[in-house]
């Protein structure tokens, strides 16, 4: 989220450009997403333990590997993102565990890259201060202008900044339009070339992203769906912004935009937070799906429905600008008039002290509320890309059976799976498994053994062309004991003694 410090030639950009033209709405009073048992079933599989992992990992709580190397995420900031600075290579660590999903490089898994002008830097230390105390209108007016901002850039005036896109093909009739998930994959701080960790503010809406990329390819779905990780949204939304300018054929087949930018904070534990809508109808369509998906589900949330006075400070404005139809998920950022009905959150305030600071980690946050809301982001894009089912018929069933010198596995074809992959771990069901094999048929032998030592195997289909995949096997347990030596065999010859010689 920005809090940006408006400056007079800012306010003079707010008189020049126009936005595109909103249709003032309420939230529908009709359901738009209704309940899915296959959208259940996800939902409830999600655990609070890997919303914490991710957010652990991205925020510096973990050492992670990264390409067989332990590091430290320390900083999100984009000046340090694409630099090799070891402290900041949270880009590359998000490719290489999209990778380990399943999705293809420069497939299914691409990157999208614009110029962010280096003499925008100074400019940005003037505009950009975390103690900044500006009301959210100023908020808007100072982001909306620049983003209308055309920059002429020198070759020598350029840094090449990245987003991430995952892409999940669509299978019905609308496979050729969109469903966005967004968040920002940057940090900053008060000293944030060095430490900006940034659990809430975005390691949150990450989590979520990931969360989305790991169930969301178990399923069928009518529309397209793509999960973009911008960069650059703490140097005014350079990224979302020049995604949206490089993609406008794209911004007409975008059914919504769900944005995750900062939620979790929840000091006084009311599980509310600020769903900022604004006043498309089309926005209100997201909208209406989010609250229908907290319902449906049992997730637990309260909101602020914010349509007049919607913030514009995050990446979900570079998409309004476009005329396509965004929310905002916040956490309880300012104090709405508790006698408006769509405003849930009683009239509190519950913001952040350590916004945009050194102490923005994962202890500051409040778990149920983030989890919460991880599921909601979730079932919202699932449920606007309308669901048709699992990938496959049903999960494939794994039988281990013991050779002499090898374990066998065998498991039933299922329709439509183009590939298996084989994975053997050496401790449990439950521990790390390794990827040894992908095969068309269904068996494989594993022949690189050891007697008497037990293995775990689990395989899983895939649907290559689509990224669609079954959900793992059971697990199945074998272990070929050492062969017996053979006992040998000979001729005993005794001599013959006879009596009386």
């Amino acid at each position: 989220m920005k809090k940006t410090r408006l400056v007079l030639v800012l306010v003079l950009f707010v008189l020049l450009f126009s936005f595109v033209p909103i249709e003032v709405t309420a939230q529908n009073s009709a359901q738009v997403c209704g309940p899915d048992g296959d959208i259940s079933t996800m939902l409830a599989q999600i655990t609070q333990t890997s919303v914490e992992k991710w957010l652990r990992d991205f925020s510096g709580e973990n050492s992670v590997l990264i390409n067989g190397v332990p590091r430290t995420i320390k900083t999100r900031y984009s000046h340090q993102l694409f630099v090799n600075n070891p402290n900041a290579m949270a880009y590359d660590y998000l490719h290489q565990e999209l990778l380990k999903l399943g999705y293809v490089e420069d497939v299914t898994l691409t990157d999208h890259s614009y110029n962010y002008p280096k003499s925008n830097v100074l400019t940005e230390e003037i505009l950009i201060q975390p103690d900044d105390e500006l009301s959210y209108l100023e908020t808007e007016q100072s982001i909306s202008s620049q983003l209308s901002m055309p920059q002429a850039i020198s070759p020598d005036d350029k840094a090449v900044w990245k987003n991430k896109i995952v892409t999940i093909p669509g299978h019905g009739p609308n496979a050729d339009k969109f469903v966005l998930m967004t968040a920002h994959l940057d940090s900053t701080s008060n000293a944030a070339n060095t430490l900006a960790p940034g659990a809430e503010d975005n390691g949150s809406g990450v989590s979520a992203l990931m969360e989305a990329a790991y169930w969301l390819r178990f399923y069928k779905f009518d529309y397209t769906i793509k999960l973009i990780f911008f960069t650059g949204e703490e140097q005014r939304l350079e990224g979302s912004a020049a995604y949206v300018a490089n993609h406008p054929e794209e911004m007409g087949k975008i059914l919504g935009v769900v944005n995750l930018d900062m939620f979790g904070y929840d000091n006084d534990q009311d599980m509310c937070i600020e769903l900022h809508v604004g006043e498309m109808a089309s926005s209100n369509i997201v909208g209406t799906c989010f609250t229908d998906v907290n319902n449906n589900y049992n997730l637990g949330l309260s909101h602020d429905y914010i349509t007049t006075g919607a913030i514009w400070a995050s990446d979900h404005a570079s998409f309004w600008n476009a005329g396509v139809g965004a929310i905002e998920i916040l956490e309880n950022m300012d104090a709405h008039p508790a006698s408006n009905p769509a405003y849930g959150c009683g009239g509190r305030k519950d913001e952040n002290p350590h916004y945009h600071r050194i102490t923005d980690t994962i202890d500051k946050m409040y778990m149920p509320a983030t989890f919460a809301t991880v599921k909601a982001g979730v079932g919202t894009v699932a449920s606007l890309a309308n669901p048709m089912g699992k990938c496959f018929g049903g999960d494939p069933v794994l039988k281990a059976t013991t050779q002499e010198e090898s374990v066998l596995l065998t498991w039933q074809a299922l329709a439509g799976a183009e590939t298996y992959n084989v994975y053997r771990g050496t401790a449990t069901c439950q521990g790390a498994m390794t990827q040894i094999a992908q095969v068309t048929t269904n068996s494989f032998e594993d022949t690189n053994i050891q007697f008497d030592r037990n293995y775990f195997y689990k395989i899983e289909a895939v649907d290559n062309e689509t990224v669609c995949r079954s959900q793992l096997s059971n697990c199945a347990i074998a272990k070929v004991p050492t062969p017996q030596e053979p006992v040998e065999m000979f001729d005993l010859f005794l001599p013959l003694v006879i009596a009386g010689q």
